[in-house]
């Protein structure tokens, strides 16, 4: 069984580093499992040899499930599937799985290979988009049951009809979806009227107007439409909504009306559905009503008996009545006029329209229609296309257009416009730890409080996940700063949710207006660098973006190029400085240290460009290359006699984080023939942030032989009950504490050996520069040390010679 399995395992090596893999035996007990079925599961194989996978059972799929999915592989087929899985720590996983039986010479199943692949995070997009189209569903319905909907692509290809839109055009839905709406042009309307149209909504604004249509039956309907684009996240329209009301009524009720403008048409229009009515002006302006009929008007009380000879002011309202009175003096001139009204609780569609006669307008006949349903529809979708769903603060869309004309109104008076970008500190750790929900409820708790913080005339909008834009109007730098400090203040505060206490800082960048930049995309893009900086300065604080700043970013820009060179241009070397036996003063080994040789900058120090690295992954790459160089270079120097040599190698975070690590530490082992005892691997205390990772990669990496120190002990995230788990060979006290050696850190130092001592943990002090830190060691039993006391890190020629000297 043993060379069968060996077999299996062979034959889907090529598998190995992209896809999950178990092997069980005809009984479904687990026989062989890779790496990635252990990272992803949590459990180490010998946990899960010899056990059924009743061990990862969630309990979410039924019997049944499992009852087809056995029947199926007992029978020599392939099965395919999506299974949901449970962790050792109890989370859920995702795998989509295809299932082998192998039969052996007798044709009996003797074993069944699985392979997956990890489609949780698939999954939670699924749940989530589960939820909103659920949202968009309810509101998609509501305009069906209201208006008549059509959607179009960018091109004017209809994409979606609702069936009142099927109803008025008498058309089936498979006649209208992928055409235009060339197939129901009345041809009443000219070129002009649809290019003008178009030009409106290419440029992202709503179009609203009339529209004459003809059915597929020949009779031709009026449509009172309103044209939404849908914006990219460039601003370009990428698909249409439009929300029509029926008004084909409406306009016969004109047509017939100015066919019988000469006759008594009150008995006319009196049973028609929308409202008709007439006004005049005698000598002095005063313009009265002496018609108004129709269901509206009945249902509104306006009809002619309510209004005959009065203005306005004496039916309506003042604030509507003002609205009327200034529509009705554009009649009066000669216009055309269409606009909208608010009354009561509905909103009114009204069309004025001047009848003439030898050069006089003799009165004016006007229409109104209910179009309350019709405005509700389209305020959800303005709502939709300018909010944020969660915050209910205003989207990029419309933070956007609002800073366009506050930027315009600073230019005009000469203002100051304060533009603030705000990241959460750390807010990705606690929607992974505690989950989507407690994250969207804290983010709501932000939106209120930034909220809280401005001034009237100001706006903050949510950008998207933790992010949040503000400007100021009118403002000084003082006033700007007076209000970051009040945001952070009131971020201090704690957020209680569902019994937890939270905790959330902002980072807040600041550029101004016109000083930093002049258009919102210089201004958000400064803003944004300035609230990097804040990141760089320990968070929860806030920075103004300066000409500094922007010559820092261009060199830090210049050197990320220059940096995705300098690999394949050799530009990067090794120094090597060595760690000291202090009691006998021979070294014992290296610590290896990366340099850059720029060809016109120099020697550039980690410190310019190791963040950088780390920022943009170029690191890992980085990395490997120091780890090879560093073992092949220490295995020469045993080579030439050196044989207890070892070299300690620094480890960042996103390389700890690498699931390919020990295979690539494998890899440069067996190509230098460096014995794995001779390397340490350096980590930092921040790794013991995710203790049951760390706990696990360390354990891995042990199972190599190789060491581990934590490196800089001392200043990060000191748990001693965690490092009490770590397989840990040696602390690194940092050298600040021995360049500044008081009282205080004398204490420290000594705490640190004194209980690295009683774990049986070797210790080295780093920043040795005199004889009295020599001394002190020695006297605390220090060991090991290194520093500039004994060598500055050499290049290897150099390390040679000291280590020749030195013998």
């Amino acid at each position: 069984m043993f060379t069968e399995i060996t077999d299996v395992a062979y034959a889907l090596s090529a598998l190995e580093e992209s896809s999950i893999i178990s092997v069980t035996d005809h009984e479904g007990k687990i026989i062989y499992v890779n790496h990635l079925f252990c990272e992803i599961s949590q459990y180490e194989s010998h946990e899960l040899i010899g056990k059924t996978h009743n061990k990862i059972d969630s309990g979410f799929h039924p019997k049944a499930f499992f009852k087809d999915l056995w029947d199926t592989i007992i029978h020599g087929k392939v099965w395919k599937g999506e299974m949901k899985n449970q962790a050792k720590d109890g989370t859920i996983y995702w795998l989509d799985i295809t299932l082998v039986p192998f039969r052996n010479d007798d044709g009996f199943i003797y074993q069944y290979v699985a392979i997956g692949k990890d489609i949780t995070e698939r999954k939670q997009v699924e749940e989530s988009l589960g939820h909103t189209m659920k949202d968009l569903h309810d509101i998609k319905n509501a305009l069906d049951e209201s208006s008549i909907v059509a959607i179009t692509d960018e091109k004017g290809v209809i994409t979606y009809v609702n069936d009142k839109f099927c109803e008025v055009s008498k058309y089936d839905i498979e006649e209208l979806v992928g055409k235009t709406h060339r197939l129901i042009n009345s041809g009443y309307h000219p070129k002009t009227f649809f290019r003008e149209m178009w030009e409106t909504i290419r440029r992202g604004q709503v179009w609203k107007g009339e529209v004459k249509n003809r059915a597929k039956d020949g009779s031709e309907y009026w449509m009172n439409t309103t044209i939404v684009p849908f914006l990219d996240d460039e601003g370009a329209p990428y698909q249409y909504v439009s929300i029509r009301t029926d008004i084909t009524d409406r306009i016969k009720a004109e047509t017939a009306l100015a066919e019988a403008m000469q006759n008594d048409f009150r008995r006319t229009v009196k049973n028609l559905q929308n409202c008709v009515f007439k006004i005049v002006t005698d000598k002095k302006g005063t313009i009265t009503f002496t018609l108004c009929e129709g269901k509206i008007a009945e249902e509104l009380g306006l009809t002619t008996e309510k209004t005959m000879r009065k203005t306005s002011h004496e039916v309506f309202p003042e604030d509507v009545a003002d609205q009327l009175e200034t529509q009705f003096q554009i009649a009066f001139n000669g216009e055309i006029v269409n606009f909208e009204l608010a009354y009561l609780d509905k909103f009114l569609y009204i069309t004025l329209s001047p009848i003439e006669e030898n050069d006089q307008i003799l009165e004016v006949v006007g229409s109104m229609m209910d179009v309350t349903e019709r405005k509700k529809a389209a305020e959800i979708i303005h709502y939709m296309a300018h909010y944020d769903s969660l915050t209910n603060l205003p989207n990029r869309t419309l933070f956007n257009e609002t800073l366009r004309l506050a930027l315009q109104q600073a230019k005009q008076k000469k203002q100051k416009i304060g533009v603030m970008f705000i990241d959460l500190d750390r807010f990705k750790n606690i929607n992974d730890t505690l989950g989507h929900s407690i994250g969207d409820i804290l983010l709501k708790a932000v939106a209120q409080r930034l909220l809280g913080c401005l001034r009237k005339g100001d706006s903050v909008s949510r950008q998207g996940g933790d992010e949040f834009a503000i400007f100021l109007t009118d403002v000084t730098r003082e006033e700007v700063a007076d209000i970051a400090k009040r945001i952070i203040d009131m971020m201090a505060e704690s957020v209680t949710l569902e019994h937890l206490e939270l905790y959330i800082t902002p980072s807040i960048g600041i550029s101004l207006y016109p000083d930093d930049g002049e258009d919102i995309e210089v201004l958000l893009k400064n803003a944004d660098a300035a609230m990097y900086l804040a990141k760089e300065q320990g968070k929860n604080n806030f920075q103004f973006f300066s000409e500094e700043l922007h010559r820092s970013i261009s060199k830090k820009l210049k050197l990320e190029g220059e940096l995705r060179k300098a690999l394949d241009e050799r530009q990067f070397i090794l120094y090597y400085q060595p760690k000291i036996n202090i009691n006998t003063g021979k070294i014992i080994g290296t610590e290896a240290l990366i340099r850059w040789e720029h060809p016109e900058l120099g020697l550039i120090p980690p410190i310019q460009f190791i963040p950088i690295a780390e920022e943009t992954g170029l690191i890992v790459k980085i990395g490997e290359w120091v780890m090879r160089t560093a073992c092949h270079q220490t295995k020469e120097w045993q080579e030439a006699g050196y044989k207890d040599l070892s070299v300690a190698v620094n480890i960042s975070l996103r390389q700890f984080m690498q699931n390919n690590l020990i295979e690539m530490i494998e890899s440069i082992l067996a190509e230098t023939a460096l014995e794995p005892k001779f390397l340490e691997l350096e980590i930092t205390e921040s790794m013991a942030l995710d203790a049951t990772y760390t706990i696990r990669m360390l354990n891995r990496l042990k199972a190599l032989g190789i060491s581990i120190s934590i490196d800089d002990f001392g200043t990060g995230y000191s748990s001693l009950s965690y490092l009490s788990q770590f397989p840990i060979d040696r602390l690194k006290i940092d050298q600040s504490f021995m360049r500044n050696l008081n009282t205080s850190n004398q204490a420290i130092v000594k705490t640190i050996i004194d209980m690295a001592h009683n774990m049986n943990i070797a210790v080295i002090a780093e920043g040795v520069e005199t004889q009295t830190h020599v001394d002190f060691l020695k006297g605390q039993m220090c060991k090991e040390v290194q520093g500039y006391f004994y060598s500055k890190p050499l290049p290897y020629k150099e390390a040679t010679d000291l280590l020749y000297t030195k013998s």
